[in-house]
C-alpha cells in the first residue's frame, strides 16, 4: 500500500475518515476547519483517492491502479476543485476552471500544504482580492449533473470556502443538503466565522488539530534548512505547515527590522519620522501591509505574555527575543487591550482598501500615545 506522506502530522483523522467510507457512514458534505497549513486539503485529497481507489489495502489507496495514477497528477476525472479565484484575462467570469493548470502545478511543485499567500503569489494576484463566484457555484452545478466517468463516487472540494459570495453559497444550499447520488461535497475553511448558518447547518463540521511539533519536525526533515531555522519555525509555526515551510524559506530581518524602527519612532513620539513610515508603508501594497500588522500583532502579544512571567510560553526567534525582552516593558494591562484592537482595526481597513499611509500615520499616532501610558 502507498504510503500517504500528504496525510502527515493528520494520520489518525485521515483512518477515521477511512473507517467511516468503509462503514458507509461518510457524511456527504465535510467542512474542514482551521488554518490550510494543517492538512486540511490534505486530508480531502487522501479521502477522494481512498473513494476512487479501485483495490484499496489496508483501509487506504493501493497507490498503483489507474485511478491513484490520475490522483497523483491531481486530475481524476470525477475530483473537482474549487478555489478563490479573480476573472482570468480575457474572460467575463471568475472560474477556477482557468486556473486549474496554476493550482495543479503547486500542488506537485509545493505539496497540499499550502495556503492562500501561496495561491495567490503563484497566480500574480497582486492587491486584487480572490472569491468564488456565483458563476463558479453554476459550473459546480454543471459538473456534479454529469454521470460520473468511472461510475463511482464524485468528489467536489472547495478550498476556501469562507471566501464564497452570498449569492454563491446560497445558489449550493440545495445540492449541497441534497447531492446527487454518491457525490461527496468537502469544504475547507480557516473558520466558521465567515460562512452562512445555512451552509453550516447543512455540513459536518471536521475540525483540523494543529500538527504536533514532532511531526512539523519530520515534515522539515528534508528541506535542509538551517538547524536554528527549524528549531524556530517548529516554535513559531503553531501546528501549521505552510507557515512553517515559509519560516525556515523567508528572511524576516526585514519586517522585524521594520517593526523595531516604528516602536522607537512611536515611542520617542517623533512624528516627522512617522510620516515618512506611513509612506514607505503605503508603498509596501496591501498584502505586505496585512502581513507586517499581523506581524505587529503577533510581537506585542508575545511581549506581553513575556511580561507577566511566562517566558517558557514565548514564541519568538532567537534573533526577535533581546528586542522584546527590553520592549515587554511598555505592554501592560493598561494599554495591550488598545494596542490589539488599533492593530486589528488598522489590519480590517488594509483589507478593505483604505488608503495605506492614512492607515499607517492614524496607528502610528495611538502608539506614540499607548506606549507612554500608565500601567
Amino acid at each position: 500500500m502507498e504510503v500517504l506522506q500528504e496525510a502527515v502530522g493528520q494520520e489518525a483523522l485521515t483512518a477515521r475518515l477511512f473507517e467511516r467510507a468503509d462503514a458507509g457512514t461518510l457524511a456527504h458534505a465535510m467542512l474542514f476547519t482551521g488554518p490550510p497549513g494543517r492538512g486540511g486539503l490534505a486530508l480531502a485529497l487522501a479521502l477522494a483517492r481512498r473513494l476512487h481507489c479501485t483495490s484499496p489495502q489496508g483501509g487506504g489507496a493501493c497507490g498503483v491502479c489507474p485511478a491513484c495514477q490520475q490522483h497523483a497528477q491531481f486530475q481524476h476525472p470525477d475530483l473537482h476543485f474549487t478555489f478563490p479565484v479573480i476573472k482570468a484575462p480575457g474572460k467575463d467570469k471568475a472560474l477556477s476552471a482557468d486556473q486549474l493548470g496554476t493550482w495543479r502545478a503547486l500542488l506537485r511543485e509545493v505539496g497540499p500544504h499550502f495556503d492562500m499567500a501561496d495561491l495567490r503569489e503563484r497566480m500574480a494576484l497582486g492587491n486584487k482580492q480572490p472569491f468564488i463566484s456565483v458563476h463558479e457555484a453554476a459550473d459546480i452545478l454543471r459538473r456534479l449533473s454529469l454521470t460520473a466517468h468511472a461510475g463511482g463516487w464524485k468528489v467536489q472540494i472547495i478550498w476556501g470556502a469562507h471566501a464564497m459570495r452570498t449569492d454563491t453559497a446560497n445558489k449550493l444550499l440545495k445540492v449541497i443538503e441534497e447531492p446527487p447520488a454518491k457525490t461527496v461535497f468537502i469544504l475547507m475553511a480557516d473558520s466558521t466565522e465567515n460562512l452562512l448558518a445555512t451552509i453550516l447547518s447543512r455540513t459536518q463540521i471536521v475540525p483540523v488539530p494543529p500538527v504536533e511539533p514532532a511531526g512539523v519536525q519530520q515534515w522539515l526533515a528534508g528541506m535542509q534548512a538551517q538547524p536554528d531555522k527549524v528549531s524556530d519555525a517548529v516554535a513559531l509555526c503553531e501546528g501549521d505547515l505552510a507557515k512553517a515551510r515559509r519560516l525556515v524559506s523567508e528572511d524576516a530581518a526585514g519586517e522585524f527590522a521594520m517593526f523595531v524602527d516604528w516602536m522607537r519612532t512611536n515611542f520617542a513620539r517623533d512624528g516627522r519620522k512617522a510620516t515618512a513610515m506611513a509612506d514607505a508603508f503605503h508603498d509596501l501594497g496591501r498584502e505586505d501591509q496585512k502581513q507586517f500588522l499581523a506581524f505587529a500583532l503577533h510581537m506585542v502579544r508575545q511581549c506581553i505574555v513575556g511580561n507577566y512571567g511566562a517566558a517558557g510560553a514565548v514564541k519568538l526567534r532567537a534573533s526577535e527575543r533581546s528586542f522584546a525582552e527590553k520592549f515587554a516593558p511598555y505592554i501592560h494591562h493598561g494599554n495591550v487591550v488598545e494596542m490589539q484592537a488599533e492593530l486589528e482595526k488598522a489590519a480590517r481597513d488594509v483589507t478593505g482598501n483604505v488608503y495605506g499611509r492614512t492607515v499607517f500615520l492614524d496607528l502610528s499616532m495611538k502608539m506614540m500615545e499607548l506606549l507612554h501610558r500608565a500601567r
